[in-house]
């Protein structure tokens, strides 16, 4: 029954009582003893007869069964009235139950979600915790066995845990020699070892073999090596990863205007003292030529891929070509038209860029004075399998101006103690005419964009030429 339905009836009830208690009122009035004497007076008196007391008593006893049965009304109409009333309070104690009960649901709610967020918490923080802890205890770890080891036929064969992956005239030379002096660094047979590029296949224990060893794993000295030409290759970054993840990587960047002029004469001295044929070309016309073989092959199979990407994007979303797609990847071409002569072999691009990027696989010094240059490109390249911290970069320019705090931020980063090296001295440097005005503006503007796109990566500026 609804609120404004039980106040309607309420009401009924009560209009209904005060019109039975007026009947009731009025039955008292005329059954009381003096209203009967002035009645039976005025019946005698206006009818002039006898008095008839049965019919009075009669009258009397219908008048007095007509007053229990209002009664029992009133009481029904009482208890009725009270029903309602229970009822209402009953549908109110339900309503303030139910708003309760929903309350009480809420607040269980919000206590749950506040237990889970709590949980989450909890596990965030026990996440965090062991993170922080197996941080501490690859460090402990590392202090204490700083080289991976391989036991080998009885032997313990300990394996480099830095190494300097270049780059090529970038004073690799200088920093492998003073590395070499410090007393928590083991000696090597030789600076460049040439494993992961050239000599992959000799297989681990070759390899092993080149750096000073140990009977036990207490004591451990640092082991490591510097091949400039590791930086270039594109086979280098993934085999490193399989063997040695953890080694920490050293790379020296140089102004690659410099750096390439200075690859240029390094290698005339190479072929020389190797007794190789002497090199016929200009460091001018080897910079043009190489600078064509990029944009031809690189380059162009850059715009291609891009442009084939764009095509099938351009197709999956509907757009309907009245011409097929036409193009040719110049990587895959054979550019018999073109009259290179140093690079004559990559008339076949993949005979000298084996990926399709600037990387390279070539050892011979000469080649590669631009791709070798090329830093971001490279970089990029490793770091789809290490990570920038990983990777200790100096500037080859601060090594001149300030060789104490080069080496000084190389310990911290090897987590070695700082020594006194003395004097020094440059290494494995060649003397050359400088550069004429004419190839510098060009390298300086063919170098400008990708310098730009390394100082961004490393949010570090080099202060190169400009």
């Amino acid at each position: 029954m609804s609120t404004t339905s039980m106040i309607l009836t309420k009401k009924n009830i009560i209009i209904l009582s005060i019109i039975i208690i007026t009947i009731i009122s009025y039955q008292f009035y005329i059954t009381s003893p003096s209203l009967q004497s002035n009645t039976i007076t005025n019946t005698i008196n206006t009818s002039g007869k006898g008095l008839d007391y049965t019919e009075l008593l009669n009258l009397q006893k219908d008048l007095k069964v007509q007053q229990t049965e209002i009664r029992k009304q009133l009481e029904i109409l009482k208890y009725s009235i009270n029903d309602i009333n229970q009822q209402q309070n009953n549908k109110e104690y339900n309503n303030n139950k139910l708003n309760d009960e929903q309350l009480e649901k809420e607040e269980e709610e919000k206590e749950k979600d506040k237990e889970k967020e709590k949980e989450k918490l909890e596990k965030k923080n026990q996440k965090s915790n062991s993170l922080i802890n197996y941080e501490e205890k690859v460090k402990k770890t590392s202090k204490e066995q700083p080289n991976t080891c391989i036991p080998i036929e009885g032997k313990l064969l300990c394996l480099p845990n830095f190494i300097v992956i270049g780059t090529m005239k970038s004073g690799t030379t200088f920093l492998d020699y003073y590395l070499q002096r410090h007393p928590q660094i083991a000696h090597h047979s030789k600076k460049e070892i040439w494993y992961f590029n050239s000599y992959y296949g000799n297989g681990i224990e070759w390899y092993a073999k080149h750096f000073e060893q140990y009977s036990s794993l207490e004591n451990q000295k640092l082991i490591g090596e510097a091949t400039p030409f590791y930086i270039n290759n594109p086979n280098t970054a993934p085999r490193l990863f399989t063997t040695l993840k953890n080694a920490k990587l050293i790379l020296l960047l140089r102004d690659p205007v410099e750096r390439s002029l200075s690859q240029y004469h390094f290698s005339i001295q190479w072929l020389k003292r190797n007794k190789s044929p002497p090199l016929e070309y200009s460091f001018e016309h080897l910079i043009y030529e190489e600078a064509d073989v990029i944009e031809t092959c690189i380059r162009g199979h850059e715009r291609y891929r891009d442009a084939y990407k764009q095509r099938k994007e351009a197709e999956k979303n509907g757009e309907i070509f009245n011409e097929e797609f036409n193009l040719v990847d110049p990587y895959y071409s054979l550019h018999s038209e073109k009259n290179w002569t140093f690079y004559k072999d990559c008339v076949r691009c993949d005979k000298c860029f084996q990926t399709g990027t600037i990387l390279h696989t070539s050892g011979h010094p000469t080649f590669g004075m631009l791709a070798k240059s090329l830093y971001f490109e490279q970089l990029d390249h490793w770091l789809n399998y290490f990570p920038l911290s990983q990777i200790h970069i100096i500037r080859y320019e601060d090594i001149a101006s300030q060789p104490e705090s080069v080496l000084s931020e190389l310990e911290d980063f090897l987590d070695i103690n700082h020594i006194d090296y003395g004097e020094f001295k440059p290494r494995n440097v060649v003397q050359h005419d400088p550069m004429n005005d004419e190839i510098r503006s060009y390298l300086i503007n063919y170098f400008k964009n990708n310098n730009e796109k390394l100082y961004n990566l490393l949010n570090r500026d080099f202060n190169w030429q400009k």
